[in-house]
């Protein structure tokens, strides 16, 4: 059966799926910048693997379905490559983004049809099952190159990782530490500590995934209430346990600026395939991620939590569709 493209009389302008594609990885592209900046070619060496991975198995299953190569002009196999690629430690082996992307592309996507057919997020899915996998070098982040004892020279001239813990990580690991303690901690250089250059890489990212989200939003690519939704209940719900106890308790500030809640707000939790349809759907499934990823923050095993609450979502997606999908003019509710 062939598939055909109908235009609705009352659309207006471009909004191929093409595009749509070309904007958000333009949209990346803050990211990106500022994360090489930190930790260097590593990232941009991810992204080649990651991207180049996602056209083969594209092209490879697009084959195997006797489907026309066309599909590969779309730019989604590029950009699952990307975002995936964007959330690995630049000092993971090459075989990381290797076997992600391929994860992300065979059993994320084409499993289940292909482009707008997958129930799952395939990035979060690829990441959640390196995680999972691999733990051990999917949680060995390097130190930014602002840190005191490292520099782009010596990072060049063959010196080994020096690896640390992130923000979040070494606030689940304080162990007994007031949180007065835990800070004061945090200004000795020591890779078994938060180390502060950490802290101040983290929030140039999130303010560097803020501009590019702002971007989609301007460009009216995705609608401002779902990240609007996740950060509104990720504060309420991090402040009311942080007033509870401040030294057991992650501060709300801490929720944004250490993790990657700015990146899924605006690139992971706006995906059209594997969120809810309605606008009411999509902040019912933003403020059920941002309950989802404070509990695992908190109470789970991963210091994150950001793949297994978009996942956990996904799930939910049809039936918030159900609940919320609009009534028909003239039928009773």
């Amino acid at each position: 059966m062939t598939s055909m493209q109908f235009n609705a009389s009352h659309a207006h302008g471009n909004s191929s799926t093409r595009w749509v594609m070309q904007q958000v990885m333009l949209a990346c592209i803050p990211g990106v910048l500022t994360l090489s900046y930190f930790f260097g070619l590593g990232v941009l060496f991810n992204i080649l693997l990651a991207c180049s991975t996602a056209l083969v198995a594209e092209a490879l299953v697009l084959k195997l379905r006797k489907r026309s190569f066309a599909a590969l002009h779309d730019y989604s196999a590029l950009l699952t490559g990307l975002l995936l690629a964007v959330c690995l430690p630049a000092s993971a082996p090459w075989w990381i983004p290797v076997s992600g992307a391929l994860f992300a592309l065979l059993i994320g996507k084409h499993l289940f049809g292909g482009l707008g057919q997958n129930p799952f997020n395939p990035a979060m899915t690829a990441y959640a099952f390196l995680l999972i996998s691999f733990p051990l070098p999917m949680t060995l982040w390097p130190m930014p190159f602002n840190a005191d004892d490292l520099s782009w020279f010596n990072s060049l001239q063959g010196a080994d990782t020096i690896t640390g813990a992130t923000a979040l990580d070494a606030w689940r690991n304080k162990g007994t530490l007031m949180a007065q303690e835990f800070w004061q901690s945090t200004r000795v250089i020591n890779p078994a500590t938060l180390n502060p250059a950490v802290l101040q890489t983290a929030s140039h990212l999130a303010l560097a995934w803020l501009l590019g989200g702002s971007y989609l939003v301007v460009k009216r690519l995705i609608n401002w209430q779902l990240p609007l939704a996740f950060f509104a209940t990720m504060l309420v719900f991090s402040t009311f346990l942080w007033g509870i106890d401040t030294s057991h308790y992650a501060a709300p500030w801490l929720h944004f600026a250490a993790g990657s809640a700015v990146f899924a707000a605006f690139f992971i939790l706006t995906d059209p395939a594997s969120g809810a349809t309605s606008i009411k759907g999509r902040i019912y499934f933003a403020i059920g991620a941002g309950l989802l990823v404070i509990s695992i923050r908190t109470w789970g095993s991963y210091p994150d939590g950001i793949a297994f609450a978009v996942l956990l979502m996904n799930f939910a997606a049809p039936a918030l569709d159900y609940v919320t999908r609009p009534r028909v003019y003239g039928h009773k509710k």
